[in-house]
């Protein structure tokens, strides 16, 4: 079973939402990069994690998103959202200091709409 299950939406622009499946550890965080990485090769620029189904989130995670960001921003801008997080995990990315670049929206629709 693959980390994320892959959905496109489209607002002004197209928009390719990852859906969290499962927590990140050391056993897959490779296979997100990877499908990050092939997704940008791709042409797709601009993401929306879905972390919905995720109850935590490890340190791995975190700098799971942080690679996203870096990969996706090669472009420019700001080319990764954040959608449904729990509170405990949004306190945590915000002391990390992780919502000064990557943005957070409660809902999946609010995040592709935030591409214009």
């Amino acid at each position: 079973m693959s980390v994320v299950k892959i959905s496109q939406m489209n607002s002004t622009m197209p928009v390719t939402v990852f859906h969290l499946l499962e927590r990140v550890s050391l056993d897959n965080f490779a296979e997100l990069e990877s499908i990050t990485r092939e997704a940008h090769a791709n042409g797709m620029r601009n993401i929306v994690l879905d972390l919905g189904a995720q109850e935590s989130l490890s340190s791995i995670g975190m700098r799971a998103m942080v690679v996203m960001h870096k990969i996706l921003a090669k472009d420019g801008g700001n080319p990764l959202k954040l959608a449904r997080v729990a509170g405990g995990i949004r306190e945590v990315l915000k002391i990390s200091g992780i919502t000064t670049f990557i943005d957070i929206f409660d809902t999946v629709d609010d995040a592709v709409k935030s591409f214009q």
